[in-house]
């Protein structure tokens, strides 16, 4: 996937053939307005509230207690970028919005309500780039609301990725012990459980994914067979003889140096022919293309937490350090 500037008449389209230095200036104008615009919609709920009926700006200002002529300005950004029409004084969603920018889009509404959180460290990139000081948002959250809606996307998008890891890890024969390092919400411990029913579970994770997990281990009626420890998985000893450890979306939230300790510590705390589970992004190295997400999410880990989308050799390296033997599914 490539971002890209589509023109909309014939004159657009001589004006960007015959001056092809416009395209990377528009690309990065146009992507400002747009990414901000969507962010503060989703997070003002301007899409929920206009799911039903097309609105005024003013009906919807009156109704968010949000100034007129803001809203004004907003849905004509949401209307010239494609996401509304307006229609006399009033705007109503496109198909796609409804579909994928109300509640009913799940975790990408949720991954865009972070994106309001996300935007100001962006600010900072030239900054982390010259310093290399990245603050880590999961042991110090640089805004109040940023650990609920990152924990708000993360179960949201776990509940989607469960059955595809399920469906990867065929695991036999069935564990008894499982850790999972960092699982926050609980939704991979919960398929697990689901899916063997002997099993219990150690998940290894700070207070507040505690805290956001709890109740849906709870719901599941899983509370006797998954259990929290509290800790800072660097800093934290971590228990021995477990059958399976499961390491999934932490890595690239990581550090280099923290990703081998981390590896070490998962590969001390397997019973002898144990089970690894190492469920992360990562990009193909020097000699592969790099997608326009990979970049985008590489940007916002660095930004967030110091980490990066790494290099597919790179984690096999660490891994084969750690003696372990890679076999391709």
């Amino acid at each position: 996937m490539l971002l890209s500037i589509k023109p909309e008449n014939s004159l657009e389209a001589i004006a960007l053939q015959t001056r092809k230095e416009l395209s990377p200036f528009l690309l990065a104008m146009l992507g400002m307005g747009v990414s901000q615009a969507v962010v503060t919609a989703v997070r003002l709920g301007v899409f929920d509230a206009l799911k039903e009926h097309p609105q005024t700006a003013n009906e919807l200002a009156k109704t968010m207690n949000c100034d007129a002529r803001g809203m004004q300005v907003l849905l004509e950004s949401l209307d010239g970028f494609g996401f509304v029409n307006r229609q006399g004084d009033r705007y109503k969603l496109t198909q796609e919005s409804a579909q994928y920018l109300t509640q009913a889009g799940g975790y990408i509404q949720d991954f865009l309500r972070l994106g309001g959180d996300i935007s100001p460290q962006m600010v900072l990139l030239e900054e982390d780039i010259r310093t290399g000081e990245v603050p880590n948002f999961h042991f110090d959250p640089q805004f109040p609301t940023c650990s609920l809606n990152y924990y708000t996307m993360i179960e949201s998008s776990n509940q989607q990725g469960a059955p595809n890891v399920l469906k990867f890890a065929k695991l036999n024969p069935a564990p008894k012990r499982l850790l999972d390092v960092a699982g926050g919400p609980a939704e991979y411990s919960i398929a697990f459980c689901q899916q063997y029913p002997d099993l219990k579970v150690d998940i290894l994770d700070l207070p507040n994914a505690i805290k956001a997990g709890k109740l849906r281990i709870e719901e599941a009626g899983l509370s006797s067979r998954i259990h929290y420890i509290e800790g800072n998985l660097l800093e934290t000893d971590w228990d021995t003889d477990y059958d399976v450890f499961f390491l999934s979306n932490i890595l690239h939230c990581l550090k280099a140096e923290e990703c081998e300790l981390t590896l070490s510590k998962a590969f001390q705390a397997l019973r002898s022919g144990g089970s690894a589970i190492v469920n992360n992004m990562f990009h193909p190295g020097d000699r592969g293309k790099l997608s326009s997400p990979i970049s985008l999410f590489s940007l916002i880990y660095y930004v967030t937490c110091g980490g990066r989308i790494w290099p597919q050799p790179t984690i096999l390296e660490w891994l084969v350090d750690q003696d372990w033997v890679y076999q391709p599914s």
